[in-house]
């Protein structure tokens, strides 16, 4: 893994696996999309911890009471992208690196029950 700054990191290809970073606290593990801009002002993100397939957000909001109250699966939706929209130039990276993401395939192998 590697810390790097916002012009570096929109420089990076679609599909790059990263954290938001300041120093020593990471956030939330997400996808990077296409950059937006020439040159870049903008990213495409697709956050790994929350990606609920709904249509709207009040399908949103009965699907996760469903959830919580009756046990309902929620369905997912790994290829949804959204922009960052903050601008914070000054916003630090985490970047897995290609070992790094080969690990955390190999880890969420385990996971899957046979």
């Amino acid at each position: 893994m590697k810390i790097v700054d916002w012009k570096t990191f929109v420089d990076m290809p679609e599909n790059t696996l990263f954290s938001k970073w300041e120093p020593c606290v990471f956030g939330e593990l997400c996808i990077k999309g296409e950059s937006l801009g020439n040159p870049p002002i903008d990213f495409y993100v697709q956050y790994i911890s929350d990606p609920v397939d709904f249509d709207n957000s009040s399908d949103y909001v009965d699907m996760c009471h469903a959830a919580a109250q009756n046990g309902d699966s929620l369905p997912i939706d790994l290829d949804c992208v959204q922009r960052d929209a903050l601008f914070d130039q000054d916003q630090l990276f985490a970047v897995w690196e290609q070992d790094d993401v080969k690990l955390l395939i190999e880890r969420l192998q385990r996971c899957v029950k046979e």
